[in-house]
């Protein structure tokens, strides 16, 4: 017999495998992984070093490029939407929004981006509380937050 609450062990442990296989950095193809720090929860991954001497990952532009979005700790209170955004104002994620409630975000947290102009551009993920639920103090961190968009 599975004791009571082995499932949400078990689900930790896999977030936080999957947190740290997105610090040692994005794999073949993929473009950003974001997920969630907030200092004052003390369950939150560190948020990474910033990484200003190293260059901008290049990138094709018109290529969709994969990500990730990673919640494991924070949005206990309430219902949210997170959005992501980027320099390129021609640039197109599929999905654009994600929906997380009370500490767990629908779907699997994929996404795809395609840049649309060549040129530095970031990429970030902003967030809307909804019906009222309240704001959280966090935000969206990834290693990789610059990538250097090139023709093909």
């Amino acid at each position: 017999m599975i004791r009571p609450g082995a499932g949400d062990a078990m689900r930790a442990v896999y977030r936080t495998l999957l947190l740290l296989a997105f610090a040692m950095g994005p794999g073949l193809g993929a473009c950003q992984s974001f997920y969630y720090v907030d200092p004052g929860i003390a369950s939150c991954p560190a948020a990474p070093a910033p990484t200003t001497t190293a260059a901008p990952k290049s990138v094709p532009h018109g290529v969709a490029m994969s990500g990730s979005l990673s919640v494991a700790c924070g949005f206990e209170a309430g219902s949210y939407t997170v959005s992501l955004n980027s320099t390129d104002p021609g640039a197109t994620f599929s999905p654009k929004t994600f929906l997380v409630n009370f500490g767990r975000i629908f779907g699997k947290g994929v996404f795809a981006v395609t840049f649309a102009t060549v040129g530095v551009r970031r990429i970030s993920a902003t967030v809307t509380s909804n019906m009222g639920s309240p704001a959280v103090r966090g935000h969206f961190a990834g290693q990789a937050n610059e990538f250097n968009v090139v023709n093909p």
